[in-house]
């Protein structure tokens, strides 16, 4: 297993909606679960899909078959940045995708709000695809493991599943676009104080 760190870029109504996704909500939620509240563990079965993962990477705004909603509205996977590497050929040079850049551009939505809200966190990869088990999150920037075309692969994703703790959430940053800079200032950072630092999974226990 691997821990990777990742980058949640949200678009949300104010600082306080932002915080208290720490405080309060205990964490970042899939569409699926924000419609549905609480689920059981029985159904995660029916949700978590290679359909409904390529659903999620590739047909996000399309509707559900199952349900005919927008897929956006029922998905259980939650797209995470972690930044990507783009390889060009012909020009024999590298491009670097950050995961904060990612994720500022998804919490402006687009470009069209002034300010994002940025939650630093980590998650644990499978080895290989692992879809069906939702305690670890899909590499789906890995092109060796995910091998179909995909035109945001770019965008340098890992994909949670359900959920994302907060005991894995360390913080939330405001980030503020000024325009005629063109750049980006981070106004206040909220520390959560349940954070539990992965370090924690790398102890291993000797036999009794």
């Amino acid at each position: 297993m691997i821990v990777q760190w990742c980058i949640k870029g949200l678009a949300l109504s104010d600082d306080d909606q932002a915080r208290g996704l720490i405080d309060r909500q205990g964490g970042i939620s899939s569409a699926w679960l924000r419609k549905h509240g609480h689920v059981s563990l029985s159904e995660f079965g029916n949700k978590l899909t290679e359909q409904n993962l390529n659903l999620h990477v590739n047909h996000f705004e399309e509707k559900d078959p199952a349900t005919g909603a927008p897929f956006r509205d029922e998905s259980p996977f939650i797209s995470l940045s972690c930044g990507t590497v783009e390889r060009d050929a012909v020009a024999k040079t590298n491009f670097v995708h950050t995961a904060r850049h990612t994720a500022l551009w998804f919490g402006t939505q687009f470009g069209a709000r002034r300010e994002a809200y940025l939650y630093t966190c980590w998650v644990v990869l499978a080895p290989c695809s692992a879809v069906p088990v939702h305690g670890v999150a899909e590499e789906i920037r890995d092109l060796n493991t995910y091998r179909r075309y995909s035109p945001f692969q770019t965008e340098g994703e890992v994909t949670a599943k359900v959920y994302v703790p907060a005991t894995q959430v360390r913080d939330c940053a405001k980030w503020v676009w000024d325009r005629r800079a063109n750049l980006f200032r981070k106004e206040w950072e909220h520390l959560n104080p349940q954070f539990t630092e992965p370090e924690a999974l790398s102890n291993v226990r000797e036999l009794i």
